[in-house]
């Protein structure tokens, strides 16, 4: 019996952490975001991916959301309030991007 029950909690357990679908992927490469402007709806979910050959970028919009200095991953948020959501690179600032969410 406490077989089943841990079983049936760690498949409870794993139903809860799975990721949000993807609405959008933004890849960064060659010191850029591509694409630039997204749009998504709301609830929608971004997922920029890390891939510049190891150089360290961090995608950050003052008081949404910061993905931390990274080099070779992904960040995913969910956005769930309507409007555009400019973006930068804290590292490299000219790197922008617009995600149009509604």
């Amino acid at each position: 019996m406490r077989t089943v029950v841990a079983v049936a909690v760690l498949l409870l357990a794993v139903g809860c952490t799975s990721e949000p679908d993807v609405d959008a992927t933004v890849l960064i490469s060659n010191i850029r975001f591509e694409p630039r402007e997204v749009h998504i709806p709301v609830g929608g979910t971004v997922e920029w991916t890390f891939d510049d050959g190891g150089l360290l970028h961090e995608v950050h919009a003052d008081g949404v959301f910061d993905s931390g200095v990274n080099g070779d991953s992904t960040f995913r948020f969910t956005f769930e309030e309507a409007g555009d959501v400019e973006y930068h690179c804290s590292i490299h600032p000219y790197m922008s991007g617009t995600i149009h969410v509604g």
